[in-house]
């Protein structure tokens, strides 16, 4: 009996994406920790990792989507429809702080608690619902042709005094 997997594409573009995630928790620890001087370089490896990823991130909810709509999956497009939207709104609150560095350094650090505290729990639902349900809807998409695979070697054929 074979068990339906996510492509290896799928799998390749979630795992990039997770170590994605690593990369930003990493620089929003430094920031947090980082002296008034050195948060304003810091914040700029921070924009320079999320573009990229924001990017990939959205290819990803395109392609699942795409195939949420072809498979015709009204339960899991509409999840990731609520999904992207907040990813939308969350990334732009991102960018729009990338692009607006406060000079003030105790507004900036306000500012980036918030952002950073927004980021961290947008990557945290992605990992814990947004990346399984891409890697679920993939497996979706490759089981119907799996299951009449499995029918067709499993059932006797009618030459062979089957019914």
């Amino acid at each position: 009996m074979s068990v339906a997997v996510a492509s290896p594409d799928m799998i390749n573009r979630v795992e990039t994406l997770k170590r994605d995630h690593g990369r930003l928790r990493v620089l929003l620890i430094a920031c947090d920790g980082a002296s008034p001087l050195e948060l304003p370089g810091l914040l700029r490896q921070l924009h320079d990792v999320f573009g990229p990823h924001q990017r990939a991130k959205e290819q990803l909810y395109d392609v699942v989507v795409a195939a949420c709509q072809e498979s015709k999956d009204a339960t899991s497009l509409t999840l990731l429809n609520i999904f992207r939207t907040n990813l939308t709104v969350m990334s732009n609150a991102v960018l729009g702080f990338f692009s607006h560095v406060d000079s003030d350094p105790e507004r900036l650090r306000q500012r980036f608690r918030t952002v950073s505290a927004a980021l961290r729990s947008l990557m945290d639902t992605e990992e814990k619902s947004v990346f399984p349900l891409c890697l679920r809807q993939q497996t979706r998409m490759k089981q119907p042709a799996q299951a009449l695979r499995i029918q067709t070697l499993s059932t006797p054929s009618w030459q062979a005094g089957g019914r």
